[in-house]
C-alpha cells in the first residue's frame, strides 16, 4: 500500500517522467496551472489506488480515523496545532543545528514552494496541495495505516521511528537537492506519529501536518516579499 502511493516519488528519483517532474520556472501561468492540477491529480490518484487493498480486505472502515471514541473538534484542533507547532519548531531547529555544525550552504528545493510566490491562482492551488491534500493523504497512509500497522506489531516506538523514516526518505526533492533537511522530516513524521498514538485520533496529525505545512508556505512568501524590498 505505502509502495503504491509513493511510487511517483520513487520514479521521479529514479529519473522517470511519469509525474512530470518538476516544471521549468519559465512556464507561463496556465502551463504552471495546469501542472499544479495534474499534480493535485496525480497525488490524488496514487491515494486511491493506495487504498484499495484496504477496500478488497474490506477493512477500510471508521478503525483507520483511530482507536480513540469521537472527541470534540475544539480540543481535537488544539492538540493538532500543538503537534503542528511541535514539530515546525523541532524540525528547524533540527535543520538550523545541523547546518551550523556542518557549514553546508545547499538550499532545500521544493517546487511547490516555489510555484507558491508567483501568486495569484497558482497560489491557491499550491494551499490546496500543500495544506489540505497532502496532510489528508499522507497522513492517512503513513500514521493511519503504515504507524498503525508497525505499532501493533511491533509497539508504538518501532512504528514511530520506523513510519518516521519512510516519511522522511519519500520526500525526494529533500532528498536529491539537501540530504541533511531529511532530520527535519524525520522530526515532523516521529512527532506526528507520536501525537497520533497518544490521543488516538488520525485528524490530530492530519491538522498538526497541515499546520506544518502552512507555515512553511507562510515563510517562504514572507521571506520572498523581505528579499524584494531589501536593496
Amino acid at each position: 500500500m505505502v509502495a503504491l502511493f509513493v511510487a511517483p516519488n520513487l520514479l521521479t528519483l529514479s529519473g522517470a517522467t511519469v509525474t512530470s517532474s518538476v516544471p521549468d520556472r519559465e512556464l507561463t501561468d496556465p502551463q504552471l496551472m495546469t501542472y499544479l492540477v495534474g499534480s493535485l491529480a496525480v497525488q490524488l490518484l496514487t491515494f486511491t489506488v493506495a487504498l484499495l487493498p484496504l477496500v478488497f480486505a474490506r477493512r477500510l472502515d471508521r478503525r483507520i480515523l483511530g482507536p480513540a471514541p469521537p472527541q470534540r473538534s475544539a480540543r481535537v484542533v488544539r492538540t493538532g496545532l500543538l503537534a503542528g507547532t511541535v514539530a515546525t519548531a523541532g524540525a528547524y531547529g533540527v535543520n538550523a543545528l545541523l547546518v551550523a555544525l556542518t557549514g553546508a550552504d545547499e538550499p532545500v528545493q521544493q517546487q511547490l514552494l516555489e510555484d507558491a510566490l508567483t501568486g495569484g491562482v497558482p497560489l491557491l492551488l499550491v494551499i490546496a496541495i500543500a495544506v489540505i491534500a497532502a496532510p489528508i493523504t499522507e497522513e492517512v497512509i503513513f500514521r493511519g495505516v503504515l504507524f498503525r500497522s508497525l505499532a501493533d506489531r511491533f509497539g508504538p516506538w518501532t512504528g514511530i521511528v520506523t513510519s518516521a523514516a519512510i516519511f522522511a526518505a519519500i520526500h525526494t526533492e529533500v532528498l536529491t537537492s539537501q540530504p541533511l533537511a531529511l532530520a527535519g522530516l524525520f522530526v515532523i513524521g516521529g512527532v506526528l506519529a507520536y501525537a497520533y498514538q497518544r490521543t488516538g485520533r488520525l485528524a490530530v496529525p492530519i491538522i498538526g501536518h497541515a499546520a506544518f505545512n502552512a507555515a512553511s508556505l507562510g515563510l517562504a512568501l514572507a521571506l520572498d516579499r523581505v528579499l524584494e524590498v531589501v536593496p
